[in-house]
């Protein structure tokens, strides 16, 4: 096992522990089995909202900045450069995910039913992926994999 894996899962085990003292957290994990960089913005929306209601500023293919919903980001597009728009109240974490490395980043102060929105850039700028996720109970978890093999994808916990 590398040194960086094994720091890897010496945090994760960490973080899974205080979850589990029963705080409220949302941890999100994004493991890089892929030869590109991706970087994540998470975003906690300190209101309620739906999933088809949050906006985001993004420039389109020909330069322009317009207003795109997130559902849009996986049928419209290509967009770049996303950040959420100015009517919603957010926190935000950050992560550059090299490759073939893990990290994770925490909310500690989730509530309950508080949506979270990812978006995930490439290294130019252009969202490959976005996702809503809540959770009603006190803790959540989540963990993007970006992979060629099967594993690829997305895995949410609520506990």
């Amino acid at each position: 096992m590398t040194r960086r894996r094994a720091l890897a899962c010496v945090l994760l085990l960490v973080t899974a522990g205080c979850a589990g003292l029963g705080g409220t957290a949302a941890d999100v994990t994004v493991e890089n089995a892929q030869a590109t960089e991706y970087r994540m913005t998470a975003y906690l929306i300190e209101e309620p909202v739906g999933a088809g209601n949050v906006t985001f500023r993004a420039t389109n293919e020909t330069g322009a900045r317009t207003t795109v919903e997130r559902l849009r980001f996986e049928t419209d597009g290509p967009y770049y450069n996303a950040s959420l728009s100015a009517e919603w109240n957010a926190t935000e974490r950050r992560l550059v995910v090299s490759p073939g490395q893990t990290r994770t980043a925490t909310f500690d102060a989730w509530e309950p039913g508080t949506a979270v929105v990812y978006v995930f850039e490439a290294p130019d700028g252009r969202v490959v992926r976005t996702s809503f996720a809540d959770c009603p109970r006190d803790s959540l978890s989540h963990t993007f994999v970006f992979s060629d093999g099967p594993e690829n994808g997305y895995r949410s916990t609520c506990s």
